[in-house]
């Protein structure tokens, strides 16, 4: 490296100017790869390097690594070696050791370097092959020049038996090497393992696929060395790991277990437990094959249940969740040293339902079994909404998998449809809307008395749509919420691990056609009779603060704005009042839209509403502010404030669960008409140009006309109505409500052409776009009628989320499409939190889990005026005297309020138990016949041997 200078200075290497960079590591490489010892040797003395780190892209290696898959490198890894690196570390990536790398690159110097150190394992397995394995395999892909690289690859052979290489040892197929080499003919290599090897060498326990062991091979072309071969045999075999494997690779469980019992009598079996073949462990193995007896003799004899190896990082308790074994996850359950946490980042649940796409026919095999054993074992504690590293639950697997069994026994389980994965989708946008019914109507039962007694119950379950964060369990690990104790430092994690947005999955439900008729079913409509009743105050109180600004506003411009005349005392006095009432509401009303833009920018700007309501604020601060103005910006000024305020109040009002239809009305014909006549403009743009160049006056020198003292103004202002293309647009878009004023036309300059156009325009835009909106408005209204009861629930629902929104400030959700350009950091934007300010009290005020309902159901008395319960939680003393507010769900206020669940909604859940025992009366029919049929084949069959014996 000329490039480069060194100096010494307390055992602080400095570097001067390098070529290479100033990083060591990369200076150590390259002095590796040109050969430089002299550098490199400094380098590794003076300690400035780490000897063991691995080098990225293209190498993927360590420096022993690199320097043994080179030519010429000899000191190199001698020095290595004296500096005591690995040498018998598996590379993560090439699964590899620096052997397996030598003998790969036909490297003799350094595999010769490599076995004179005393660390090396020369038996250690790449791939399932050892060294002398891969050493023999590698002969028979040699194309080129193959006197000199046979001849190389033979010596390797040699100097690994000289070292003590196992010559028995197979690859994960069972190929021995002495098999490898008889087939190939490399006399040379058999004599070699002939004269090296210690032990006796199997010829008869591989077999290929034609059923031909290496005994076969050698008798075809070494017949002469046969002999010597089964002289070393002796009476008693070897049983060793290699041969362990081997069996299981095979399929011989019963030789495994003759051999391996052998060895446990012996006591000899503690070293192979902890052995693998560089993929598998024996447990690994023996549970990936579905080796029932095999498994719980390993466990009985002392195998760990949680080993794993380099080649696979799964768990045998995974292994065997992921193919179905249902008898094997018994065994390791039953196992006291089994652990049941997560296998890279899966849970054992989510194992076995992805495990479930590619389930097998075998009597081995019942994932159904599985699940249920993981859900219900006393011993299982598995989080059921546990998120991967996409942050898909187990309920995303099974939904995809298109199983209703197993995705209903999740939520049966407590599993929430409402998590959201990194791309954004929920659960739900999978599960079939039968399967979610199905789910739906399980979650309404009764306490089993005849509906006619007053202590009939209805019991509806909402565990369905609590988040894993949002549980009293979660909460009893947790400072409380309302804990004054920690308001001045209280933290941030520990509230976003209280509180959840609760109609995230409602609000999905919404935007999804084919699960929209879901949110008319009686356990959505209580759920959100609940959370309008938690919500509804906050609504309340919004709309009567906006109707307050809007009432001084208003008035304040009729009464004061912009009125020069001298008026009454009590007018002025009022007139201030208003002015006052205008700007604290205006005050108000910066703070709430100001608030909700911090908490998420992204989403307050794609609102249509809040874009108006800022309008509002510029148009309504500069009237309260400014009085001096021209009043021709007054008027300008107090007709927009009037029509803006007056707008939003509307809106604000029909966000009313009984309004809502007016209001969905309203925008979705207007919404509709903008697309319509969006294309048809073009239509009416042509029309307006038509009769611009038609009916246009020609410019004439005033000098030239003599004055007409029967014209009147009104009659020139009328035949300038076409006087530009802006005018004449204006005029069109009039004659489109049918409004011609035909007698202001002048058809006498084109009388043939004009009247035809005007004739057309009368059919095409007045007679036939003007009765085509009219049609496709009743069309809308009638449709929106039809299902008003559906849009009032999709009406509250959006708005409920959008209070959670706000309050919680918290959303699974993503913004709309027209944001994904920006990036995420951007559409997830929150500058402040709402736990940073003091709204705890209303996030907890909105939400009804943990604390209002701490079992996630509601227990319904339709023979008492349809009254509320609210089952308690048993009690832990975690808090003590605080508790008791945990435990009811209710602040000291609502305890004295008593809640009813509308008529309708306990009408329609007493529908769905009746449907649901309609159903259990057909199926108890259907029993009875299945039971008639089989006596009558019985019958049938005795029948035709009595026959029989009477022939």
């Amino acid at each position: 490296m000329t490039g480069d200078s060194y100096e010494m200075n307390t055992n602080r290497l400095s570097r001067g100017g390098s070529l290479f960079g100033s990083d060591p590591q990369v200076q150590l490489r390259t002095a590796l790869r040109n050969n430089d010892f002299a550098t490199f040797k400094k380098l590794v003395s003076y300690g400035a390097v780490d000897l063991e780190y691995i080098y990225q892209y293209p190498d993927y290696k360590t420096c022993l690594e690199l320097a043994v898959s080179e030519p010429n490198k000899v000191e190199f890894v001698k020095l290595l070696l004296q500096h005591e690196v690995q040498v018998n570390k598996i590379n993560e990536t090439h699964g590899a050791a620096p052997i397996h790398f030598a003998v790969e690159n036909g490297n003799v110097e350094a595999l010769a370097a490599l076995l004179e150190d005393d660390r090396i394992d020369v038996n250690l397995k790449c791939k399932g092959n050892t060294a002398l394995l891969m050493a023999i395999k590698k002969i028979q892909d040699i194309d080129d020049e193959r006197e000199r690289e046979l001849d190389l690859f033979e010596d390797i052979v040699e100097k690994l038996l000289k070292a003590g290489c196992n010559a028995n040892a197979p690859d994960l197929r069972g190929v021995t090497p002495v098999y490898s080499a008889a087939k190939q003919g490399l006399e040379r290599v058999v004599t070699y393992i002939l004269d090296y090897s210690k032990d006796p060498i199997d010829l008869d326990t591989y077999k290929d696929i034609r059923g031909r062991t290496a005994r076969y091979y050698l008798q075809e072309a070494f017949p002469h060395l046969l002999a010597k071969f089964d002289s070393m045999s002796e009476s008693e075999d070897i049983i060793d790991v290699d041969k362990l494997f081997s069996y299981l690779s095979r399929h011989e469980e019963d030789n495994f277990i003759r051999d391996f019992s052998k060895l446990v009598k012996r006591n000899e079996h503690r070293s192979m437990l902890a052995a693998n073949n560089g993929s598998n462990t024996m447990l690994q193995l023996a549970v990936d094959k579905g080796f029932e007896k095999v498994v719980i003799l390993l466990l009985n004899s002392g195998a760990d249940p949680n080993a794993t190896c380099s080649g696979n990082t799964n768990r045998p308790i995974a292994l065997a969740c992921l193919n179905g074994y249902y008898k094997i996850l018994k065994m390791f359950i039953d196992n006291e040293s089994t652990l049941f946490d997560c296998v890279n980042s899966e849970s054992l649940i989510q194992i076995t339902v992805k495990g479930m796409r590619s389930a097998l026919n075998s009597p081995k095999v019942d994932f159904k079994g599985c699940l249920d054993l993981l859900l219900t074992h006393p011993k299982m504690n598995i989080n059921i909404n546990h998120q991967d590293i996409k942050d898909n639950t187990a309920l995303h697997y099974a939904a995809r998998n298109g199983d209703s069994d197993t995705v209903l026994e999740l939520l049966r389980k407590g599993a929430c449809v409402g998590l959201h994965n990194k791309f954004n989708e929920p659960p739900l946008a999978d599960i079939n809307v039968k399967t979610l019914e199905t789910y739906l109507d399980e979650c309404i039962t009764t306490n089993s008395e005849r509906p006619s007694d007053d202590d009939y119950e209805i019991h509806i379950k909402y565990s369905f749509l609590v988040y894993p964060n949002n549980s009293l369990e979660n909460e009893l690990c947790k400072v409380p919420l309302m804990d004054n104790s920690n308001n001045n430092n209280s933290n941030p994690k520990e509230y976003d691990a209280i509180l959840a947005p609760e109609t995230e999955a409602l609000l999905y439900m919404t935007r999804n056609e084919e699960l929209r008729p879901l949110l008319k079913h009686p356990v959505i409509t209580s759920f959100l009779y609940l959370k309008w009743q938690r919500i509804s105050s906050l609504f309340y109180a919004n709309i009567t603060f906006y109707s307050f600004l809007w009432l001084c506003l208003i008035l304040y411009i009729i009464l004061g704005y912009g009125v020069e005349k001298q008026q009454s005392d009590s007018v002025e006095a009022l007139n201030v009042v208003t002015h006052v009432g205008a700007i604290i509401g205006l005050i108000l009303l910066i703070i709430r839209e100001l608030f909700q833009f911090l908490v998420s920018p992204t989403r307050y700007l794609q609102s249509i509403e809040n874009l108006m309501e800022i309008a509002l604020i510029f148009v309504t601060g500069w009237i309260v502010s400014y009085d001096l103005a021209p009043e021709s910006t007054k008027q300008q000024l107090s007709a927009v404030a009037i029509l803006l305020s007056s707008a939003e109040l509307v809106l604000l009002i029909g966000q009313f669960p009984t309004l809502s239809t007016n209001i969905v009305m309203l925008r979705t014909v207007s919404w509709n008409f903008f697309k319509f006549l969006l294309w048809y403009c073009i239509l009416i743009i042509a029309f307006a140009l038509s009769f611009y160049t038609l009916f246009r006056k020609e410019e004439e020198n005033d000098d030239q006309i003599p004055p007409n003292p029967n014209k009147t103004g009104q009659e020139e202002e009328e035949e300038d109505f076409f006087v530009d293309p802006g005018r004449s647009l204006f005029k069109t878009i009039v004659m489109l409500t049918g409004e011609f004023d035909a007698g202001s036309i002048k058809f006498s300059t084109f009388p043939v052409t004009s009247h035809i156009i005007f004739i057309v325009f009368v059919f095409m835009v007045p007679i036939v776009l003007f009765n085509l909106l009219n049609g496709l408005a009743v069309s809308d209204t009638q449709e929106i009628r039809a299902d008003a009861e559906l849009v009032g629930h999709i009406t509250r629902v959006r708005l409920i989320s959008y209070f959670e929104s706000v309050l919680i400030g918290k959303m699974y959700t993503k913004p709309l499409k027209c944001w994904s350009w920006l990036p995420s950091y951007i559409q997830d934007l929150n500058i402040i939190k709402p736990q940073m300010l003091c709204i705890k009290p209303f996030a907890r005020r909105i939400s009804l889990f943990p604390f209002f309902l701490p079992k996630y159901r509601i227990i319904v008395k339709p023979n008492q005026d349809n009254r509320i319960e609210i089952p308690h939680a048993e009690s832990l003393g975690k808090f003590g005297d605080d508790y008791e507010d945990i435990e009811s769900g209710k602040c000291c206020f609502e305890r004295c309020q008593t809640y009813r669940l509308d008529r309708k909604i306990v009408k329609n859940a007493k529908i769905v138990i009746n449907k649901k025992t309609y159903v259990s009366e057909f199926d108890e029919i259907k029993n009875k016949l299945s039971k008639y049929e089989m006596k009558i084949v019985s019958l049938e069959n005795t029948l035709k041997k009595v026959l029989q014996k009477l022939e």
